[in-house]
């Protein structure tokens, strides 16, 4: 199993080490964990070190989760971003998720916080299923952008996932945009494919993660 060099920020020294002691029970991966206690510590460590993973606190002094994320984003730094935090504000996910993390809480259970691991080393951005029921909960014009963005999918494509997950047919959303079935299955065999999604299923958690209603 490859050791997995993992950058822990949180200003909270208990916090760290208790996260620490929690993630060195879990047997999926295997890990080598550097702490910091804020962000400016932590871009300092991220130029002179390897890492695969960052998790990151919001609220933190000196340098701040989301500005943490902006700068590294800034010095071309690529190492995947979790932030893990306490705060449900429906802005500072927003943040979180535009600038390229993805976003768990710190209630989340060890199994969690493992899965989202894995998944964020593997650059899919993680959210939690209650950080998705935020999103989803809110009106929020940002996420889909943000999907167009990260999977290059189009308005007409997000309208198209839109029906999809209401149970529409091929033919009743060809009816309703005014093209043919065979176009609409055309779409949906894009979106599928840009998305990563091998089902309809698929297609249903991919819709519920980003908010698409």
């Amino acid at each position: 199993m490859k050791k997995i060099n993992l950058l822990l920020v949180d200003d909270h020294e208990l916090v760290r080490k208790g996260l620490t002691l929690m993630l060195q029970t879990q047997k999926k991966i295997d890990l080598q964990i550097t702490q910091a206690n804020h962000g400016k510590e932590a871009i300092k460590l991220a130029k002179e070190q390897h890492f695969d993973l960052i998790i990151l606190d919001v609220n933190m002094p000196v340098l701040d989760g989301i500005s943490t994320l902006k700068k590294l984003k800034e010095l071309a730094i690529t190492i995947p971003v979790l932030m893990l935090s306490m705060h449900k504000e429906e802005d500072l996910i927003r943040d979180a998720l535009s600038n390229g993390a993805g976003y768990i809480l710190k209630n989340s259970s060890l199994d969690e916080i493992t899965k989202a691991m894995i998944s964020t080393i593997k650059r899919d951005r993680y959210l939690s299923n209650e950080v998705a029921e935020i999103l989803i909960n809110h009106t929020n014009e940002e996420i889909p952008t943000l999907i167009q963005n990260e999977f290059n999918l189009t308005l007409r494509e997000i309208q198209i996932i839109s029906m999809l997950v209401k149970e529409m047919t091929s033919k009743e959303i060809g009816d309703y945009l005014f093209i043919s079935k065979r176009t609409v299955d055309g779409h949906r065999n894009k979106i599928m494919e840009k998305i990563g999604a091998k089902s309809a299923v698929g297609l249903v958690k991919f819709a519920v993660k980003y908010g698409i209603e």
